[in-house]
């Protein structure tokens, strides 16, 4: 199969941002008399917060006066409401983010007709619209109050109630509208501290095993006004120290609104707290007002391998040439093994913080296993090494956990997002006169998440500070979705499971995997919007040897691995973004009477299946090799992967047209190829046959949180062939800028009835506002339409346009005529979305047409030769 390199756009037209269609569902709302009554107690609650906070700060020495966080959850938009809230003195913005799983209740509910009418029992009251039974959209906004605006909302409230058509005074219109709107409204409290964190757990864990100081994270609110941090950090001081502890470390970023503090408190505090009659909420730590989040510490952490006698040894003497160059490629994650015979001379390890003094050889595991991933792929696979150098700097170190296993894990003195920031800036920016590190990197492997934080509404100070940085810095992150261990509950009787087909095991662990989904979330930092988060597919390239109690749980290729964490992110944008080879993750069934159901649990030797990798020996031996599983197997090979790319991009400049890829467009191009590839194949239908419901209408957008845009074939982006052709485009846009791509039609495709399939790919990287619903700043689109009869596959129409990476996928094989020299228009349009745009937003575009290798059309020569002449399009014009 001849192969053919990739081909680039000649410049695009200018245009007008094309205009955007559409609205939301109506929301029927509420009375005011329904309103009032309901909302009444829950201001009367509020004032009963505030009023206990007053008595606990009565007569601290800090001089602070009582303030509270009001959570303000609404349903439909309400215009303005940030300026409103500015406008009341003792008032403070501090964030707001988007919820769509609010239940219609209280009088509210949607109004808009569904196109189709499905006829439903619901809670045993008849037939019901489905329309008016779906969750509602909302926003949830969080204020800072003290005592006087709290009562100025009380009087605003009182007289609404009293007069709804009442006029408010001057600017504060909007929160009249918040009032019609409001679902609900109550304090920040203990609970929304510690929610999904583990800490009670992690807690006790720790008293049970006798640790004399217990460390924690603190995120606290943050305030633009430095006193204010200043008193917030002093009071928590103060909390902190009248329980005996210190606070070991601050980090303060402005740019992603994050104020975090380290801390450690003697064990028997917690003791009193964890007694069978204590109340956590009463706890004064976890009370403290100026708390957003309270985390456990230690939770960024991998076990390392158990059984040393499962490691294989390399059968070969040959060593892989030596890299040249700069690296482009940094790995962040444990300490790899230096003078491992793969990674011998591929490796450049900076390690300003001396980790390496903590390490033994046998404890370098995980950055052993990510770095020969990087540099040489599956070990099974049998492919070439990087022409380059792999960047390494160390951010984990080996520790016993509680459980008496070893880890590898983020130092429990480390604030997780100071020792990113810090790793990050030393490689581009000059640091204690010393100049940087290593400015020629473009992609940071983040194989690593923080199993503390599963994706909950709202962005993670981590992912923000991937998003900040890349944007700052244009670097690409790929990011590891992560991983679940949990057991799999099948709803088949233990009796039942070896009756089951193949096919019909699949089917229900796929369904139980889907019922388990809120335990089953994408890690923080995977939620990034500018970042690549990679979850892994069930391959890999070893050979098994099957044992009988070992329980392979797919026969379908390309499904998502058992372990691999799951979307949506955040304002349910597409996450993860693609899928990689991360290992067969077998299963076995735990036998134990306890149970009528099946359980399945998670298998963890280090022998096939997996992938190969190298790996420290037990005796310093460095020829070692095991095989591995999980999402951080995948996402080092997306990053090899882009490795990869940026050769193709860097042979692309030589080529005519080339001059348009500045290097300013490397990280928007690496982003855009490594989607390009992707999708559903056959695993989109075969999900969808199984999740599908009636009540489930956007059974797509379901889909792709589980697939995300699909199995990312990246070797096919990398060159075309006679009868697929690819091509790319770059530029820059302002908002309400747009830019048109005209792609030639090939004169063969004409009138025939051959399935073909078009695919288009927009990236880029946006600014963000890290205290704004729609966070993402910067808002590029384009619409799929076209003249060759395609219809869309794969994602939602909707969620594609969410995040920062488009993707399309169009097939059809309807016939279809066209004149030679016909053209797919592609519109690239930009637009402000959570605050202005300051300058230009760079972006990529890669279009794809094909048809099956066995049709013999000429497709990549004849749009080739159409790109290198000026194109006739309908109205006599060319361009």
């Amino acid at each position: 199969m001849a192969e053919h390199p990739l081909l680039i756009f000649p410049e695009p037209r200018h245009a007008e941002r094309a205009r955007r269609y559409g609205r939301g569902s109506e929301i029927r709302l509420p009375s005011a008399q329904q309103q009032a009554e309901r909302l009444a107690p829950q201001f009367q609650r509020l004032q009963q917060a505030m009023d206990q906070q007053r008595l606990a700060l009565q007569g601290n020495s800090l001089g602070l006066q009582p303030e509270s966080v009001l959570v303000l959850e609404t349903i439909g938009p309400i215009q303005n409401f940030i300026k409103a809230v500015k406008k009341v003195n003792g008032l403070e913005w501090l964030g707001e983010f988007e919820i769509d799983d609010i239940v219609p209740e209280h009088g509210f509910e949607r109004e808009k007709k569904p196109k189709r009418q499905l006829n439903l029992f619901i809670n045993g009251d008849g037939d019901k619209d489905y329309e008016s039974q779906k969750p509602l959209n909302g926003q949830l906004f969080l204020v800072m109050t003290d005592q006087s605006a709290l009562q100025q909302l009380k009087s605003l409230f009182n007289n609404w109630q009293q007069n709804p058509n009442a006029e408010f005074p001057r600017n504060l219109a909007p929160l009249k509208q918040a009032f019609v709107h409001l679902h609900t409204i109550r304090p920040w409290d203990a609970e929304d501290r510690i929610r999904d964190t583990g800490l009670l757990e992690n807690w006790r864990e720790r008293i049970t095993h006798g640790q004399q100081v217990v460390p924690f994270e603190v995120e606290l609110w943050f305030r633009e006004n430095p006193d204010r941090q200043q008193k917030a950090r002093d009071y928590l001081g103060h909390v902190i120290e009248s329980l005996g502890g210190e606070i070991v470390q601050q980090c303060v970023i402005p740019n992603i609104a994050y104020h975090g503090v380290l801390g450690k408190i003697p064990i028997e505090k917690y003791s009193e707290l964890l007694s069978e009659t204590a109340n956590f909420r009463d706890f004064s730590l976890i009370k403290c007002e100026d708390i957003m989040h309270l985390r456990p510490v230690g939770q960024c952490a991998i076990r390392l391998p158990d059984d040393a006698s499962e490691l294989d040894i390399l059968d070969t003497k040959e060593q892989p040439d030596t890299p040249q160059g700069e690296p482009v490629v940094a790995l962040f994650d444990g300490l790899p093994l230096t003078k491992h015979r793969l990674l011998d001379k591929h490796l450049v390890v900076d390690d300003p913080d001396g980790y390496e003094a903590v390490y033994q050889a046998g404890e370098r595991a995980h950055g052993t296993a990510m770095a020969s991933l990087i540099c040489h792929g599956d070990l099974d696979e049998g492919g070439g090494p990087l022409k380059r150098p792999l960047y390494v700097r160390p951010i984990l170190q080996p520790k016993r956990g509680l459980d008496n296993y070893f880890y590898e894990g983020i130092p429990e003195t480390i604030l997780p997002i100071d020792l990113v920031h810090r790793a990050v800036r030393r490689l581009y920016e000059t640091e204690g006169g010393e100049p940087p590190v290593a400015p020629s990197v473009r992609i940071i492997n983040l194989s690593v998440c923080d199993p503390s934080r599963p994706f909950d509404r709202g962005m993670s100070s981590w992912a923000r500070l991937l998003d900040w940085l890349s944007w700052k810095y244009n670097v690409l992150f790929v990011v590891s979705a992560g991983n679940h261990f949990h057991n799999i509950d099948l709803q088949v009787q233990r009796n039942d499971l070896q009756k089951l087909s193949s096919e019909g095991r699949q089917k229900a662990v796929i369904e139980a995997i889907a019922a388990d989904t809120r335990h089953r979330r994408i890690l923080s930092p995977a939620e990034t919007f500018n970042g690549i988060t990679v979850a892994t597919s069930h391959a890999d390239a070893s050979k098994v040897v099957y044992a009988p109690n070992l329980i392979d749980p797919f026969v379908q290729a390309g499904l998502p691995s058992t372990i691999s964490a799951q979307g949506p992110g955040y304002r349910r944008t597409i996450k993860p973004d693609i899928l990689l080879p991360g290992g067969r993750q077998f299963l076995y069934e735990e036998k134990l009477e306890t149970h009528t159901n099946v359980i399945l649990k998670t298998t963890t030797f280090n022998r096939p299946p997996g992938q190969r990798v190298a790996s420290p020996g037990t005796s310093g031996e460095l020829d070692r090799t095991l095989h591995a599983r999980g999402t951080s197997n995948s996402t080092a090979l997306a990053s090899r992967w882009a490795a990869f790319l940026l050769d193709v991009i860097n042979k692309l400049r030589m080529q005519p047209g080339g001059d348009k890829l500045l290097p300013e467009y490397d990280v928007v191009l690496l982003k855009t190829l490594l989607v390009h590839g992707a999708d559903w194949t056959d695993a989109g239908r075969f999900y969808e046959s199984i999740l599908q419901n009636p009540s489930r209408r956007a059974l797509t957008d379901y889909v792709s949180r589980f697939l995300g845009y699909g199995s990312a074939n990246v070797a096919k982006v990398i060159a075309c062939t006679d009868q697929r052709i690819t091509v790319l485009g770059v530029g820059q846009l302002k908002d309400g800028e747009g830019e048109e791509f005209l792609f030639p039609l090939p004169p063969s495709l004409s009138a025939v009835t051959e399935k073909r399939r078009l695919t288009v790919t927009l990236a880029w990287l946006t600014p963000v506002n890290c205290v704004r619903q729609n966070y993402r700043i910067a808002h590029l689109w384009f619409d799929p339409k076209n003249n060759l009869a395609l219809g869309r596959v794969c994602a939602d129409r909707h969620a594609v346009q969410r995040g920062t990476i488009q993707h399309e996928v169009l097939e059809g094989e309807k016939a279809v005529d066209f004149y030679d020299g016909e053209n797919i228009a592609i519109k690239v349009n930009c637009r402000a979305d959570a605050g202005k745009i300051t300058e230009p937003i760079r972006y990529s575009l890669a279009v794809t047409l094909e048809v099956a290798e066995e049709v013999n059309l000429p497709i990549y020569q004849e749009v080739k030769d159409r790109l290198r002449i000026r194109v006739p399009i309908p109205g006599g014009k060319t361009t």
